[in-house]
């Protein structure tokens, strides 16, 4: 398995563990939507594996360039493995 880790934001950790995007505004929903469409376009897919605990306050993270503001950010792992893929 290969995997990859990211500082993003803290609140986007249900949804990506657990697909509930409930408790999150428009805005959120849309900088989650536009990191997951790059995943998938850079790594063929977006399986969540683990959050570690909170990293603290952080003005630039990898959610940065998605248009999220400085926030919580903790430590997500990613499967990047290419699934089917000799």
């Amino acid at each position: 398995m290969v995997t990859e880790s990211f500082d993003l934001p803290e609140h986007w950790a249900c949804a990506l563990i657990n697909g509930d995007e409930s408790g999150m505004d428009d805005a959120d929903c849309k900088a989650l939507g536009l990191f997951t469409d790059w995943m998938v376009k850079t790594y063929g897919q977006c399986w969540c594996l683990d959050v570690t605990e909170s990293q603290g306050f952080q003005r630039y993270h990898d959610a940065h360039p998605f248009g999220v503001l400085a926030c919580e950010v903790a430590t997500f792992t990613f499967d990047i493995s290419l699934r089917g893929k000799a």
